[in-house]
């Protein structure tokens, strides 16, 4: 099967490398679904266990912590629990994708707080940043850059929406 659009790092922030972690991803739920490119969050407060975004994921304050995105797939079987490496999100990271829309790319949506939108959860899914959102103080995408040629838009993760932010809005 071919793989939808994904999320991708065009800029690394000043680091050398981007560390990954290790995390746990659930028998069955996960076959199929969680793989490279893909952004990842606590399934539940507590959970040991890891799940791909969805559409209109992620709010600040009221979703689970953001953990990056994906570096490689899930190992879970049908039966078997599994791992999957996450590229921390660390400050200074810009990710690109695909816009929602492709004809709203265009440098007035520079700074706007953004979600995201996912056609499936499946290898074949496409996960674009839904620029169509408007900016929303609660959500975790800050568009920092467009590529009007390739309807693309390069964004951050804000760091109040991940594990190593704090989850505050103030």
């Amino acid at each position: 099967m071919a793989r939808g659009k994904r999320i991708w790092i065009v800029d690394q922030g000043g680091h050398t490398n981007i560390p990954t972690v290790r995390f746990q991803t659930e028998a069955n739920v996960a076959v199929g679904i969680m793989g490279a490119g893909m952004l990842l969050k606590w399934k539940a407060n507590g959970s040991p266990y890891v799940i791909a975004c969805v559409t209109g994921d992620h709010t600040i304050g009221t979703d689970t912590a953001m953990l990056g995105l994906a570096a490689n797939d899930s190992t879970a079987t049908a039966s078997a629990d599994g791992v999957i490496d996450v590229y921390m999100p660390l400050p200074g990271i810009i990710y690109r994708a695909y816009a929602h829309t492709g004809a709203n790319v265009a440098a007035t949506i520079v700074g706007d707080r953004v979600d995201l939108d996912i056609s499936a959860t499946t290898d074949a899914g496409n996960w674009t940043i839904n620029e169509d959102a408007g900016d929303t103080l609660t959500n975790a995408f800050c568009i920092v850059g467009v590529d009007t040629d390739n309807d693309t838009v390069d964004f951050i993760i804000r760091s109040g929406a991940t594990y190593l932010g704090d989850q505050d809005l103030a």
